[in-house]
C-alpha cells in the first residue's frame, strides 16, 4: 500500500521542481524528500528519476506517476469534502445567496419547516453558489434566474424591486409616485452597504457615472444616510423590514427599469430537494411577497 505522504512528496516534486521548493512546500528537510521518494520507488519498483551527483530530475515513467499522484490525492480531496458535506446535511441546511434580502426572510422559513434541522446561511456570486451546490456544500442556493441543468429543479421564490432612498427635501422627491430610470439617477453620489451581491453587477452596469460610496457597516451606513443629504439605495423588501423605522426622514422613489426587478429562485439538486419547501412555495402560488 502506498501511503498518501509519499504521493504528496512526488505530486510536490512535479509541481516545483526542485527538491529544496518542494520540501519548502511540504515543511520538511530536502534528505526526508528524497527518502520518501526512495521509498515510493522501492515500493513501485521502478526507478522514478534521473539522477546526477548535482541534480535530480523526472523520468518519463515518474512523469506518468506524478500525474497519478496528483489524480489520487484530488479523489482523496474530493472524498473527504463530499464524506463532510453529506455529514453536514444529516442535521443542517446550507444555503447559499446571490443577494442579502432572501437571507433575511429565507432561513425564518425555513426553520418553521424543518425545526430539527441547523440553518446555515452564506452569499457568494452565483458561479460559486451552482459550483457549491453541485459538490454538496449547500442543498440549497437562491439564484436570480431558474436553473439551466435537467438535474437540478428550480422554484420561484419572489422578486425584489429596488427603490431609491432620498431625503424629503430631495429634488427627486417629486418623483416618488411616478418613479425614476436609471438614466435619471446616473452620475448621482450614493451611500451604499458594501455586501448586496448580484446588485453591485446591476449598479454597476446601470450607473456607470455614478459614484458609490461603499460602508461595510450596516449601523454605520444608517447613521450616514440619515445625516447625510446623499441618496442611498433601499428595496421593497427592506423599506418594509427596516428602512421606515432606522430612515423615518426619508422617501422611496422606485426604479422603474425592468433590471431594478430581481426574481429569485429556489435551486436543488434534483436527487437532493426539501419537500417541505417546495410544497409551501408551490401552495404559496409560487410566490412570496418581498
Amino acid at each position: 500500500m502506498i501511503e498518501i505522504y509519499l504521493l504528496e512528496a512526488l505530486a510536490s516534486f512535479y509541481k516545483y521542481g526542485t527538491l529544496s521548493s518542494a520540501a519548502e512546500h511540504l515543511h520538511i528537510s530536502q534528505p526526508a524528500l528524497s527518502r520518501s521518494m526512495k521509498k515510493l520507488e522501492d515500493i513501485l519498483d521502478v526507478s522514478l528519476f534521473t539522477r546526477t551527483k548535482n541534480s535530480i530530475a523526472l523520468n518519463d515513467t515518474g512523469q506518468l506517476a506524478a500525474q497519478y499522484a496528483e489524480s489520487i490525492l484530488k479523489a482523496q480531496e474530493q472524498m473527504i469534502r463530499s464524506v463532510r458535506n453529506y455529514d453536514s446535511s444529516l442535521h443542517t441546511i446550507s444555503a447559499g445567496y446571490c443577494t442579502p434580502s432572501p437571507m433575511m426572510e429565507l432561513p425564518p422559513l425555513l426553520t418553521r419547516l424543518y425545526p430539527q434541522m441547523m440553518i446555515s446561511s452564506e452569499m457568494d456570486d452565483e458561479m460559486h453558489l451552482l459550483k457549491g451546490l453541485a459538490e454538496g456544500k449547500y442543498q440549497l442556493v437562491v439564484l436570480s434566474h431558474p436553473a439551466e441543468s435537467e438535474n437540478l429543479i428550480s422554484v420561484l421564490y419572489g422578486t425584489e424591486s429596488l427603490y431609491v432612498s432620498a431625503p424629503a427635501a430631495h429634488p427627486l422627491a417629486v418623483y416618488e409616485k411616478q418613479g425614476v430610470s436609471f438614466l435619471d439617477i446616473n452620475g448621482s453620489t450614493f451611500l451604499q452597504a458594501s455586501e448586496v451581491g448580484k446588485w453591485n453587477d446591476t449598479v454597476s452596469a446601470m450607473m456607470p457615472d455614478s459614484r458609490i460610496l461603499k460602508q461595510d457597516n450596516l449601523e454605520s451606513l444608517n447613521e450616514l444616510v440619515n445625516a447625510s443629504s446623499l441618496l442611498s439605495f433601499a428595496s421593497d423588501l427592506t423599506i418594509r423590514m427596516f428602512r421606515k423605522e432606522t430612515n423615518p426622514g426619508r422617501i422611496f422613489i422606485p426604479i422603474n427599469d425592468p433590471e431594478a426587478t430581481m426574481h429569485y429562485y429556489c435551486i436543488m439538486n434534483s436527487n437532493n430537494t426539501l419537500d417541505k419547501l417546495i410544497n409551501y412555495l408551490q401552495e404559496k402560488e409560487n410566490s412570496i411577497a418581498f
